[in-house]
């Protein structure tokens, strides 16, 4: 069995440069050496011309062999606004810390915001024990302008917008009142003739009863006729359902309680006018 132990030690920084590069290389990159933890003199600049670049190494102050810690961190802190942009350094194979900042692939992290930042490195693991947060530079960023956040978009964000006139539909030309009035007749002819033929036949209302539930079924089926008339002249959708649930549910209980009264007292009339037959039968014989 293998146990590996881990042992606290402390972390050096060394080799540290710090770079600005021209992009089409017709320029020697200018180079300037700092010393942990001393900051570096004067400001450098990262534009669409230039790009600004960090080289370091870590070691182990003891023994002088190279480290690789688990956090390895590149923070730039805007001056004048507060935003913070944070990178990863990663090493490569000679275990050389690189970090490069390219203004045309960085925009989007830092927002197009142009401005002097102050450049931290920022180190920790944990087995060591001295870890490093380091300010080492201020760096000047220049975005395109025309890459630039808004100003005027941010001071206007939280102003009233214009109101927003919606404009309806212009409704529809209808038709002249003759014709209004003529398909009305026509829709209630059915009703009139009704009553007509009730006044010369005469309407059969002798099974009608004066008993509460049949009141209350005329009286809701009524008020749902007249429901269907608000509905078209007051109400919308919504309200006639919540109206015609209370009606039709107390019109349905009403109803069913009649209609079980009607057949009662038909079957009783049936039963009587079976048994009337049975005795004038006997009695004949």
């Amino acid at each position: 069995m293998t146990l590996r132990v881990k042992i606290s030690t402390e972390v050096g920084i060394t080799n540290v440069d710090l770079s600005t590069v021209d992009k089409d290389q017709s320029i020697a990159p200018k180079t300037t050496r700092v010393t942990y933890p001393a900051k570096a003199k004067g400001t450098f600049i990262a534009d669409s011309h230039q790009n600004f670049a960090l080289f370091f190494q870590l070691v182990d102050v003891n023994t002088g062999a190279e480290l690789t810690p688990h956090q390895t961190f590149v923070r730039l802190h805007n001056q004048k606004t507060g935003q913070e942009v944070v990178f990863v350094a990663e090493p490569d194979s000679k275990n050389v810390y690189k970090f490069e900042l390219d203004t045309s692939e960085r925009k989007i992290e830092f927002d197009s915001a142009s401005g002097t930042y102050t450049l931290y490195l920022i180190i920790g693991d944990a087995t060591l024990k001295n870890p490093i947060l380091w300010n080492v530079a201020d760096v000047v960023i220049k975005f395109p302008e025309e890459d630039a956040p808004s100003t005027v978009l941010s001071k206007n964000l939280f102003t009233p917008k214009q109101e927003i006139q919606h404009l309806f539909r212009e409704p529809e030309k209808r038709p002249p009142t003759v014709v209004s009035n003529t398909f009305t007749a026509l829709i209630l002819s059915p009703l009139l003739l009704l009553f007509a033929l009730w006044i010369r036949i005469g309407a059969n209302v002798s099974n009608f009863t004066f008993a509460p539930s049949t009141i209350i079924f005329h009286l809701g089926h009524a008020a749902m006729l007249g429901l269907m008339y608000v509905y078209w002249t007051q109400l919308n959708m919504f309200q006639t359902l919540k109206y015609l649930a209370v009606l039709g549910s107390v019109t349905f209980l009403a109803g069913n309680r009649m209609l079980a009264q009607q057949a009662i007292k038909r079957i009783a009339a049936e039963q009587s006018s079976r048994l009337a037959k049975y005795r004038t039968l006997r009695t004949a014989h």
